[in-house]
C-alpha cells in the first residue's frame, strides 16, 4: 500500500496523487577570505541555511488540481507530510515567482503543479 502526502494548510488539506521532481539546495553561508602573506585563509563558519527547491503535485483530476492550485497561492504556511520520502516532511512558504499548473500530454485527464518552496522553522 503505498503511503499517501498530504499538504496541511488553515482552511484544509491537499491530497495529491503522487509527488514527483522532489529537488532541494541549502545555501551554504561560511565565509573565506584570503590573508596577504599567509598560506591558509580565515574561515569564518555560519550555520547553513534552509531549504529551498521545487515539487511537483499529480492529480489525477482538473477539479483537484485547481482546487489545490488555488490553495496552495493563499498567503500562509504549509507542512508537508510523507512517511516514505523524509526529506518531503517539512513546512513551507511558496516564494516570490511562479506556480505552474500543466496538463499531462498523453493522459488529459493528469494534471500537475510545480511547486516552488522555502522551507521554514516557524
Amino acid at each position: 500500500m503505498a503511503v499517501m502526502t498530504t499538504i496541511t494548510y488553515s482552511a484544509g488539506t491537499i491530497t495529491p496523487t503522487a509527488v514527483e521532481g522532489f529537488r532541494a539546495s541549502r545555501p551554504i553561508r561560511n565565509l573565506v577570505q584570503e590573508v596577504l602573506d599567509r598560506a591558509e585563509p580565515d574561515i569564518d563558519f555560519r550555520p547553513a541555511g534552509l531549504r529551498t527547491g521545487t515539487f511537483r503535485l499529480v492529480f489525477d483530476s482538473e477539479a483537484a488540481a485547481l482546487t489545490a492550485f488555488d490553495a496552495l497561492a493563499r498567503e500562509e504556511l504549509f507542512t508537508i507530510a510523507n512517511g516514505d520520502v523524509d526529506g518531503l516532511n517539512m513546512k513551507f512558504a511558496i516564494p516570490e515567482g511562479d506556480l505552474d499548473l500543466e496538463q499531462d500530454d498523453t493522459v488529459v485527464t493528469m494534471w500537475r503543479i510545480q511547486v516552488p518552496f522555502q522551507e521554514v522553522t516557524a
